[in-house]
C-alpha cells in the first residue's frame, strides 16, 4: 500500500485492536502458565488436562482477537479502511485549481453578494409534477424562484439541484465546499469527525482559499449571520481565517442585547429573529461605501423534525413539513424585501441548501429510483446560463458559479474542484461520472493532506493521544 496514513494507524492501534491484543496476550499468558506447570482441573466431574486446556484457550484467544479486528473495522468503517490504507486518489493532483492562483477579472462596478445557506433544503420537498418527491409542494416560493425568477441548475429536466459527495454532507463541510471548492475530509477519516476538527483545531483547512479571501482582496465588507453558536464545528474559525468575516451569531446577539443572556431555543434563536436581523444588517452594509458579501445560515429545518413556533401554520400532517413550508415563506419574505431596496440592482442573491436532510423518517416511503438533490437558485445575475438542465454537479461547483454570477471573469472556468455552471465546461461529475467521483473522494490524498489540510488535523489526533 502506498503512503499509509499514520494518524489512521494510531487510531487503529489505540482503540479496539489494542484492546483485543491486550486481552489476547493475557489469555496467552494464562496458556503459557498452564502449559509450563503440570496442572489438572476438575470441572463438573470431568478432568481437563493441559492439552485440552491448550486447545480451548487457544481457540478462545483467536476468537477474541478476531472480534477485536471486527470491532476496529466497524469503528473506522470498511470503506475508509480500504480507501485510507490501500487506495490513494490523484483527483486533486489532476483537477484541483488553487483559487489563489487564478487571475480573476472583476467588473469595474463590483456587485454585492447575498448568500443564503438554508439548512437541509432539498428540491425534493417540491411536488412530484415539478421534480420533487412530495404529493404537495412544501416549498412553493422557492420553487417559483428557481423555475420562474432566477437561474436554477438541475440534474434533471425539472426542479433539481446538486448531488451529495463525501466531505460535503454536514453544514460546516458544505459551507467549505461551496465557498472554497473542496470537500472537507480529515486525514483520520471517520475517527476525527469534521465537526470535531473544526471545534478542536487551531487552524481550519489552512491551505484552502475561499471566496471570502477573494472578495476581501477586492475590498468587500463581509458578514456572517447565524442564529447558532458559530464556534460549533469551527465555523467561526473558518470564516474568520478565510476572509476575515465579521461573525454575528447567537453569542453576538446576546452581546448586542438583541436577546436575553439566558435565551435559548433550538440551536440558539429561531429563524424568525434571524431574518429580522438580516434586514437590519443588510441596511447597515448598504449604507457604507464598499461592496458587501452578506452570508447567512438558517437552522429551523434541522433534523429531527425541525423547530416549530406557535405561529407556524399547521397545514400538513407532520411537524417537519410544516417547518419546511414556513421556512419557505420566511425566505420569500426576505427576498421580497431585498428586491424593494435601493441596493438590489447592484446585488446578486444565491440561495442554496447545505446538504440533504438527515431526518431519518421523512423519506422512508421514497421511490428507490428517485435521486434527491440540494436546492439552489441564483437571482438578479444579469447573466444567461448556456445549459441549466441535466447538469450533474456538486457543492464544489458553487464557488466558481457564484463568482461568475458576480460578473467575475474566470480563465478556463475552473476554481478549486469546481466548474462555472454558467459555462458549457463539464463538471467533475459530468466528466468522470458520479460514482467515480464519490469513490475517488473517499480515498486519501497526499496532495490534500500536504497542501490543504497541512497537518492541522494530525495535531488534533496526536494531542488526543497524549491526553
Amino acid at each position: 500500500m502506498t503512503g499509509a496514513d499514520t494518524s489512521q494507524i494510531i487510531n487503529y492501534l489505540v482503540h479496539p485492536l489494542l484492546t483485543s491484543l491486550f486481552i489476547t496476550s493475557l489469555i496467552y499468558s494464562m496458556l503459557y502458565y498452564l502449559c509450563f506447570y503440570d496442572l489438572n482441573f476438575k470441572l463438573n466431574k470431568i478432568f481437563l488436562f493441559k492439552d485440552s486446556i491448550f486447545v480451548i484457550v487457544f481457540t478462545f484467544s483467536i476468537l477474541v482477537f478476531g472480534l477485536g479486528i471486527t470491532l476496529s473495522i466497524r469503528e473506522i468503517g470498511f470503506a475508509d479502511i480500504q480507501a485510507y490504507y490501500f487506495d490513494e486518489t490523484k483527483i486533486y493532483d489532476e483537477y484541483y485549481v488553487h483559487p489563489k492562483s487564478v487571475d480573476y477579472i472583476f467588473p469595474e462596478e463590483k456587485r454585492n453578494l447575498i448568500y443564503i445557506f438554508l439548512e437541509s433544503m432539498e428540491s425534493s420537498y417540491s411536488s412530484q409534477e415539478l421534480g420533487g418527491s412530495k404529493k404537495e409542494n412544501l416549498i412553493p416560493n422557492l420553487t417559483n424562484l428557481a423555475l420562474d425568477q432566477g437561474i436554477h441548475f438541475s440534474q434533471t429536466e425539472y426542479l433539481g439541484g446538486f448531488l451529495p459527495l463525501p466531505g460535503t454532507n454536514h453544514t460546516a463541510s458544505s459551507m467549505v465546499a461551496q465557498t472554497a471548492g473542496v470537500p472537507l475530509r480529515t486525514t483520520g477519516g471517520t475517527n476525527l469527525h469534521v465537526n470535531n476538527y473544526g471545534k478542536e483545531g487551531e487552524e481550519f483547512l489552512p491551505g484552502a482559499y475561499s471566496i471570502g479571501e477573494i472578495l476581501e482582496n477586492e475590498g468587500y465588507k463581509q458578514v456572517l449571520l447565524m442564529g447558532s453558536d458559530a464556534t460549533f464545528a469551527g465555523r467561526l474559525k473558518y470564516f474568520s481565517q478565510h476572509g476575515n468575516y465579521e461573525i454575528r451569531d447567537y453569542q453576538w446577539a446576546k452581546e448586542q442585547q438583541l436577546i436575553d443572556t439566558d435565551y435559548h431555543v433550538w440551536w440558539g434563536y429561531e429563524d424568525r429573529k434571524l431574518f429580522d436581523y438580516a434586514k437590519k444588517t443588510l441596511t447597515e452594509l448598504s449604507n457604507q461605501d464598499n461592496p458587501f458579501n452578506f452570508t447567512m445560515l438558517t437552522a429551523d429545518t434541522h433534523f429531527e423534525d425541525g423547530y416549530v413556533e406557535d405561529s407556524t401554520p399547521n397545514l400538513f400532517n407532520d411537524q417537519y413539513s410544516n417547518v419546511i413550508h414556513e421556512s419557505d415563506n420566511q425566505v420569500m419574505q426576505l427576498i421580497a424585501w431585498i428586491q424593494e431596496q435601493p441596493f438590489y440592482q447592484d446585488t446578486t442573491i444565491v440561495i442554496a441548501g447545505d446538504h440533504l436532510t438527515m431526518d431519518k423518517d421523512f423519506f422512508k416511503s421514497l421511490d428507490s429510483d428517485y435521486q434527491r438533490s440540494v436546492y439552489n437558485v441564483f437571482i438578479n445575475t444579469g447573466k444567461i446560463a448556456e445549459v441549466k438542465k441535466n447538469r450533474h454537479f456538486s457543492a464544489v461547483d458553487m464557488l466558481p458559479t457564484t463568482l461568475a454570477a458576480l460578473h467575475v471573469e474566470i480563465p478556463n472556468n475552473r476554481v478549486g474542484l469546481g466548474v462555472n455552471l454558467f459555462s458549457d465546461e463539464q463538471t467533475l461529475i459530468e466528466e468522470l461520472g458520479y460514482e467515480e467521483v464519490k469513490m475517488e473522494l473517499m480515498k486519501r490524498s497526499n496532495f490534500y493532506e500536504r497542501n490543504l489540510m497541512k497537518g492541522s488535523d494530525l495535531k488534533i489526533i496526536l494531542n488526543e493521544q497524549v491526553k
